[in-house]
């Protein structure tokens, strides 16, 4: 079952009359349960176009369906529910507010959709434990490391029990050991709860965490690399381009 289909996905931003082609023609199927890392270098398109997965911006033309519904069907009021409710987001920057505790920032998207925070307890509960910090639930951001406090954002991102996370550079602003310790964390939430993962990175060695590997170079999917047990398996080559 495919959850996330990109189908002829390009995206263009005009400056004046200049016009830059971002992405191109890009078609992409990501199964349920499935880790994808998108990989390429800087300017390549691959945070454009976990956007456009996400739903966080929408393609210039294409077609983007995530559970099978069309992204540019929905109404700003179902897209943005859409993004708080069913599908997660964990970005470089962890994004937290410093004032509130950790329960407080895992908690925001309920206080944004007007749920009853007494609700879900035990789904607060829950996060605080996949992310191993119970005991730091009081505690504010500024008490923190760089490393629990992308925790707490990786909590917050699954209160709502989503299907599918995206991941954008997760890893950027950590010391190698604290990003293998949430790359593990990553690899558990995909494996033992069953949630759909894209993510975007630089390294090769956090790509390898996952199950796919889609290499973007110049707005263009060049090879898909099927990864097992952190080898890659198969190489699909899509395209021949060669980055200038």
């Amino acid at each position: 079952m495919n959850v996330i289909e990109a189908t002829k996905v390009n995206r263009s931003f005009v400056n004046g009359k200049e016009t830059t082609h971002v992405l191109k023609d890009i078609d992409l199927k990501v199964e349920k349960g499935e880790f994808v890392s998108i990989m390429g270098p800087s300017g390549s398109g691959k945070s454009t176009l976990l956007y456009l997965l996400g739903g966080l911006d929408m393609p210039s033309t294409g077609e983007v369906k995530l559970n099978g519904v069309d992204l540019s069907t929905l109404k700003d009021k179902e897209l943005c529910a859409m993004r708080n409710e069913d599908v997660g987001f964990v970005f470089q920057f962890y994004n937290l507010v410093p004032n509130l505790t950790v329960e407080d920032n895992i908690a925001l998207p309920l206080m944004i959709a007007g749920k009853k925070r007494s609700a879900y307890k035990d789904r607060l509960d829950e996060c605080l434990k996949i992310i191993g910090m119970e005991n730091k639930r009081k505690l504010t951001p500024r008490e923190l490391s760089g490393g629990q406090q992308q925790r707490v954002a990786i909590a917050r991102s699954l209160v709502f029990d989503p299907d599918i996370i995206f991941l954008d550079e997760p890893i950027g602003n950590l010391d190698s050991k604290t990003g293998t310790s949430l790359m593990e964390l990553f690899r558990d939430i995909n494996q033992k709860y069953n949630k759909t993962i894209v993510q975007v990175t630089h390294s090769e060695s956090a790509a390898l965490y996952g199950t796919k590997l889609v290499r973007l170079v110049d707005g263009e999917i060049t090879s898909i690399d099927s990864i097992v047990s952190g080898q890659i398996v198969k190489t699909t080559v899509v395209s021949e381009h060669v980055a200038s």
